[in-house]
């Protein structure tokens, strides 16, 4: 039986560094509403995980209108929150989707969850832990590709992690690599223009609407939107 994988989309509303971010408009919409609408191409489906804060009332009611279902949760333990919300959409494994990354890579994605698939289907060793396209010190801010396997993720609720860990939700498995069984696919390896396709400061805000304001395109991809940064 192939494994149920779906998208799991991460926001809150009172990030710290920059308040308010997921329904700050980007390119004319919503951020949360961007990043949820592009995830929507994927042909998977798609979650919002979300506090229990009432100032979180405001996602869950964007993402319901855009037809996804949400999962409220820990404020400040996300790796739990992470785990009860895969769990509770009965997903094997995932796609953890940081809800500032309005141009994270599709094709990437797609490659990812193969791979996790893929694995799932293999005898022997079993499925991967995670599947991952993040290399320390090369890839773009924004454009991580991570697929988790839920079990994985629960082995390590279960056994508990640092604050720090709980709030990376992934660190612990690329602080200790050895535990795991990690598959590294290749990322995009190109000189970006554009600073970062996150949205962490009001800078990045303004880059963000500057890609935008050339073309509304929900499936632009990374070289594309830096092409249009840098004119």
């Amino acid at each position: 039986m192939s494994a149920r994988v779906g998208i799991v989309v991460f926001a809150r509303y009172d990030s710290t560094r920059l308040p308010g971010k997921a329904l700050r408009p980007v390119g004319g919409m919503p951020l949360l509403e961007r990043v949820i609408r592009r995830a929507q191409l994927c042909a998977l489906p798609v979650f919002l995980a979300t506090t229990e804060r009432p100032s979180d009332d405001a996602l869950v009611a964007l993402a319901e209108t855009l037809g996804v279902q949400s999962f409220r949760g820990s404020s400040v333990r996300v790796l739990d929150r992470a785990v009860l919300a895969a769990e509770a959409f009965r997903l094997d494994a995932f796609v953890r989707l940081c809800g500032d990354r309005p141009l994270f890579p599709l094709d990437e994605l797609h490659h990812a969850v193969a791979a996790m698939r893929d694995s799932a289907g293999s005898e022997g060793s079993g499925p991967v832990d995670l599947v991952t396209t993040y290399r320390p010190g090369v890839t773009v801010r924004g454009l991580t590709t991570e697929v988790i396997h839920t079990a994985a993720l629960r082995n390590l609720m279960d056994q508990g992690v640092s604050t720090e860990q709980q709030e990376h939700v992934t660190t612990y498995f690329y602080e200790n690599p050895n535990e795991f069984r990690i598959v590294e696919i290749d990322s995009s390896r190109v000189d970006y223009t554009c600073p970062g396709f996150a949205l962490d400061t009001v800078s990045d805000l303004h880059a963000l609407n500057k890609i935008f304001a050339v073309s509304e395109a929900i499936d632009m991809s990374p070289i594309e939107a830096d092409r249009k940064y840098a004119e």
